[in-house]
């Protein structure tokens, strides 16, 4: 089979590609040939434009001699005037070029005539033109190898029959031949190469030497051409040398034919021979290419077992060759490989390897790359001295000493004052370093300002290094504030700007001497101490830079101010909960962190009234909002096992009581009394009181009021869900109180107090919805009374705000409404489909068994359907309601009609596609019945819904009205199917599930003779109605029938059902043919035969 189904392929292919060479060679033809009757006319109106008569023409060329039929050119006569002349020229062209065509068209050869008399310039060109189209006709025809016939005279040529044009427009249409050809060429191409690879076997180190051979004469021929062509040459020297490498490496690592040291040989003197190349031609690039060729070479070829001597030793090799080039060559990038390879493969080394014993010659070696680094940086800076004196390069010049001194203290870190030496040690080696070149100044200045900075950042780092971290932070602190101070006066930002980084330093010194600290070793060492320190210095430190603004201070100036003030307020606030976290805890830790916040928010309001400093007024607000928000991850981490005692004030509600207060208070005195400015933040104050009565004292009160509540019922279990209804019930309870106040002290900005109630009638009705359906349980009956509360809480707010003329955004307005309807409608399937259930199966275990001896068993999944046809009747009485607009739809009755209802009809629709997905639609005690069973019926219903949907949206649906129909087909036809596919599992006793319908050959054979008869159908109509994109869906109907066949039916070898669908398909397909051809082809009968 796959044999002919090959033979058919190749003859469908050179029928295709003869087809298109004749079609290629007939374009060119009619090409040429329409470019020489437009020369010829061209040349006749400038003719008729001069008005000056041609000259007598000649006969054609010998080689398109006309035959001796063609009517000779009448004379031309000096007495014949001059419009006569005109036109028996224009008869004369005509005359020549319908020649040409017909001896083109003719398919015999032509003998010469005689002589010809001497041309004109324009009958020669028109000769030389039409010789050429027909010597390119017969070079098309002696192609095709078609052989010329005897001489005899032209005669028009044949059409071709009228079924060769139908079949090559049937099989050659478009462009699909190309395409397959295509897939299949590549196909037999990856076969060939399949074969090939198969069978013919070269030597790796034939093919090794190979390319060792190509690589050299690419290289040599590089080499060659360096100076004339430079762009080419360095590319394919690059290349060159890069195959080496990779031959060397995969020669030893992947083939393992060199042994490693013959390998790190040949891959150094790439290396260096690379470099050599480099430095020759001046090569900035093909210097990178060897020294990253260099520096990878001992790991491509390393064996495991190498001493770290040798590696270092290499690479000091290499470095010394890069400090050479360094010299002589201005080359930044290969100077930064060089570095990167050098510390990064240090480094791993480091990690991987070191070893106590090895710290002599790690030190070293540590040292020599260090200075080459360091010397490499300062040829960089003598080089471009010249062009740009106040030009150094940063990533050397603070990268070395960075990463040296890194990797310094690693090696030293157990030696007792080893980091302090060594960081004293760089800090004097860069000080002599500077001072020896500040003589030189005018050339190297940038480079000695870099250099000293770098004395001074190791001399400070000594410090940390020699001393305890506290004394360290304390010490950093007072000299960035010195620095900062002396900076600023003298108006040298490097100055105070390295003052900035010593102050950083010591923040981040002090928090790390205090994050390891064990409890006991911390409520001895009076830490509260460092704390004062720290923030006094930062104090400071913004009252410096506050004092440098003015009427052109820059932003910079401003930010640092605020920056310190800010961590002078973190520091104290910190201090004071650092002890009190360490002396104190329970609910007195909580209420003395809020007391000790309060404490510094009132310090920072002194500041901000005593100053004129409005900055520390919001600074006092932000202490307060993050003492708040500490207190609520404590009590967030114990929620909702937050022990309550009996004592409702030993709780932390007392602090937050208190900070509510507060809150609120600082919001109607900012709303009131405050300028415009500071009127802004009262709508925040506001809101952080309302999240301290959300997350922390409801939630209290609400554990306290169910404990007391599970007490006095003597500990019942069933009470577990106690906490949450009750915090609802607090919040629903509360929010009528907000109401009034807002309305009473005309303070607009409380009358949001209800959005909690909202958010929770959102929350509540998603979790017991989730409930209900991800977890298929009811909730009990404590969370349906906090339910019931916030829904009638809901319709009291919205009917109290519209009542006085508080506007709520459309978006909340449709929100609330979506969840207040769609809610109780979506709780009506698991709620009354529990209680039918529980209804099903209320008789006795005894009485259940005799009616299911009996034959009398009742299906559950009336359970399903009963409700959903109630959801169903409650989605049709909405719809007829948004028509009058009357509760509850009211007072959008639009977001019903074009949002909710549309999306209910939508739900009720997929899940009947779901049902009709996976049940059978069995529905015991009664037979099942096509189309009368409950599944169907229900079907039915959801399809009546969404009909009477579409009316009510006739006006804006009807822009998509053709598409909507097309999709409700689809719809109501995928519906029959799966109907078709159910009678057939009851009917045939199979079990209703994808895998045992797939398999079966009658389901397989039901199918396309089902989906045959309906294109058939829709062909039909559309025929009848000259509608060909219907004509269209079904003939890929029809496409999907024949390619289930193959792929599907096919497989079902031996049975009957096989030989019923490709008999009764075959069947019908003859009679789409006969009757349903392609619409609007009868009138004509070449399309309805290409069809």
């Amino acid at each position: 089979m796959d044999l002919l189904w090959l033979i058919v392929s190749v003859i469908l292919f050179r029928m295709a590609w003869t087809a298109r060479k004749d079609a290629r060679a007939a374009a060119a033809l009619a090409r040429n040939l329409k470019k020489d009757v437009q020369a010829l006319e061209e040349q006749l109106a400038a003719l008729q434009k001069t008005g000056q008569p041609p000259p007598q023409s000649s006969p054609a060329p010998a080689s398109l001699v006309l035959p001796t039929e063609k009517p000779a050119p009448a004379p031309v006569t000096e007495s014949m005037p001059q419009q006569d002349a005109v036109e028996a020229w224009e008869q004369q062209v005509r005359t020549d070029s319908a020649s040409v065509i017909a001896a083109a068209d003719a398919p015999t050869a032509i003998p010469a005539a005689a002589a010809p008399a001497p041309l004109s310039d324009a009958e020669a060109f028109a000769a030389a033109e039409a010789a050429e189209a027909a010597a390119e006709y017969d070079e098309a025809r002696a192609q095709q190898q078609i052989k010329p016939a005897a001489p005899q005279p032209p005669q028009p040529p044949s059409p071709p029959p009228q079924w060769l044009v139908a079949a090559k427009a049937w099989l050659f249409g478009g462009n699909m031949v190309a395409k397959v050809g295509l897939l299949i060429l590549f196909i037999g191409v990856s076969f060939l190469l399949k074969y090939t690879a198969a069978r013919v076997t070269v030597p790796i180190e034939f093919r090794l030497a190979g390319i060792v051979l190509a690589d050299i004469a690419l290289l040599a021929w590089a080499w060659s051409i360096r100076e004339k062509r430079p762009a080419i040459s360095l590319p394919a020297q690059g290349t060159a040398l890069a195959m080496l490498m990779l031959v060397t490496f995969g020669a030893f690592r992947i083939y393992h034919l060199i042994p490693g040291g013959l390998a790190f040989a040949v891959l150094f003197v790439l290396t260096a021979f690379t470099c050599l190349l480099a430095v020759l031609q001046n090569a900035q690039w093909l210097a990178i290419f060897g020294i990253v060729g260099g520096f990878a070479a001992p790991i491509l070829a390393s064996t495991g077992g190498g001493s770290h001597i040798g590696l270092f030793s290499y690479y000091a090799l290499l470095n010394a060759g890069v400090l050479a080039i360094a010299l002589q060559r201005s080359w930044r990038a290969l100077n930064l490989l060089g570095f990167a390879f050098t510390f990064a493969i240090g480094t791993a080394w480091g990690v991987l390897r070191y070893a106590p014993e090895n710290y002599f010659s790690a030190q070293l070696f540590l040292l020599l790359f260090f200075l080459y680094y360091v010397g490499i940086a300062i040829a960089y800076a003598h080089k471009q001295a010249p062009r740009l004196k106040h030009y150094v390069d940063g990533t050397l010049v603070f990268g070395t000493p960075m990463l040296a001194a890194s990797l310094q203290f690693s090696l030293v870190k157990g030696m007792e004052f080893g980091m302090a030496l060594s960081a004293m040690a760089l800090g004097l080696f860069y000080a002599v370093l500077a001072l020896t070149l500040a003589r030189r100044r005018e050339r190297y200045g940038l480079l000695v300002d870099a250099l000293l900075a770098l004395a001074i950042v190791f001399g400070t780092l000594a410090i940390p290094f020699a001393l305890d971290g506290r004394w360290t932070s304390a010490a950093w602190a007072l000299e960035g504030a010195g620095i900062v101070w002396v900076g600023l006066r003298q108006r040298q930002p490097l100055a105070w700007g390295f003052g900035l980084l010593v102050q950083a330093g010591a923040w981040v010194s002090f928090i790390g001497a205090i994050s390891g600290i064990d409890t006991q070793a911390a409520l001895h060492s009076n830490l509260w101490l460092g704390f004062l320190l720290l923030a006094a210095a930062a104090f400071m430190m913004a009252l410096q830079f506050r004092a440098q603004q003015g009427e052109q201070t820059p932003t910079a100036f401003r930010l640092l101010a605020a920056l310190f003030l800010g961590g002078a307020a973190l520091w104290l606030t910190g201090g004071a909960w650092t002890e009190i976290y360490l002396r104190t805890s329970g609910s007195t830790m909580s209420n003395l962190l809020m007391a000790s916040a309060l404490f510094s928010a009132a310090a920072l309001g002194w500041v901000a009234r005593r100053m004129a400093w409005r900055l520390a007024g919001s600074f006092a607000l932000a202490v307060q909002g993050l003492a708040g928000l500490t207190m609520l991850v404590l009590l967030a981490s114990q929620w909702p096992g937050f022990p309550v005692p009996s004592n409702l004030f030993d709780t932390p509600a007392l602090g937050g009581m208190l900070i509510l207060a507060g809150a609120l208070f600082s919001s109607w005195s900012l709303m009131r009394y405050g300028d415009k400015e500071l009127a802004g933040l009262s709508p925040l104050c506001l809101t952080w009181s309302g999240l301290w009565w959300l997350l922390m004292v409801a939630p209290i009160l609400a554990g306290w009021l169910t404990t007391h509540y599970v007490l006095l019922n003597n500990g019942n279990p069933a009470m577990s869900e106690l906490p949450w209804p009750a915090y609802c019930l607090l919040i629903a309870a509360s929010t009528p109180a907000a109401m009034r106040l807002a309305h009473k002290l005309a303070w607009p900005d409380l009358r949001w107090a209800a959005a909690p109630a909202w958010a929770l009638l959102f929350a509540v009705t998603l979790h017991m919805l989730t409930l209900m359906y991800a977890e298929d349980r009811l909730p009990a009956g404590a969370p349906w009374v906090a339910y019931a509360a916030l829904l009638l809480m809901n319709e009291w707010l919205m009917r109290v705000w519209q009542r006085r003329g508080w506007d709520l955004p459309a978006p909340a307005l449709k929100a609330l409404h979506t969840v207040r309807s769609a809610g109780p409608w979506l709780m009506i399937w698991p709620v009354a489909s529990h209680w039918i259930a529980l209804w099903l199966q209320g008789g006795s275990m005894a009485e259940t068994e005799r009616l299911a001896q009996a034959g009398w068993t009742v299906n559950g999944s009336w359970a399903h359907f009963l409700p959903a046809w109630l959801m169903m009747g409650v989605l049709a009485w909405t719809m007829r309601r948004s028509r009058s607009g009357g509760w509850p739809v009211a007072p959008l009755p639009d977001w019903y009609r074009y949002c909710l209802i549309p999306l209910g009809c939508i739900w009720s629709v997929l899940l009947l596609a779901v049902w009709n997905l996976t049940q059978n639609g069995a529905m015991a005690p009664l037979p099942y019945l096509p189309l009368l069973n409950p599944l169907d019926l229900s079907s039915a219903f959801a399809m009546l819904l969404a009909v009477s949907c579409y009316r009510l949206l006739h006006e804006r649906l009807q822009p998509w009205r053709d598409k909507l129909l097309a999709a409700g087909a689809c719809a109501a036809y995928a519906w029959f199917n799966l109907a078709l596919l159910r009678t057939v599992a009851n009917y045939r006793d199979l079990p209703y599930l994808f895998d045992v319908l797939f398999a079966s050959q009658f389901v397989q054979a039901m199918l396309s003779l089902v989906w045959s008869i309906t294109a058939l159908l829709l062909m039909r109509y559309a025929v009848q109605h000259s509608a060909r994109k219907l004509w269209l869906a079904g003939a890929a109907l029809l496409g999907v029938v024949v390619a289930k066949l193959f792929l599907v039916d096919l497989s079902n070898v031996g049975g009957v059902e096989r030989i019923v669908s490709f008999l009764g398909v075959g069947a019908l397909m003859v009679g789409i043919g006969y009757l349903a051809p392609y619409p609007g082809a009868r009138g004509n009968k070449a399309e309805t035969e290409t069809v």
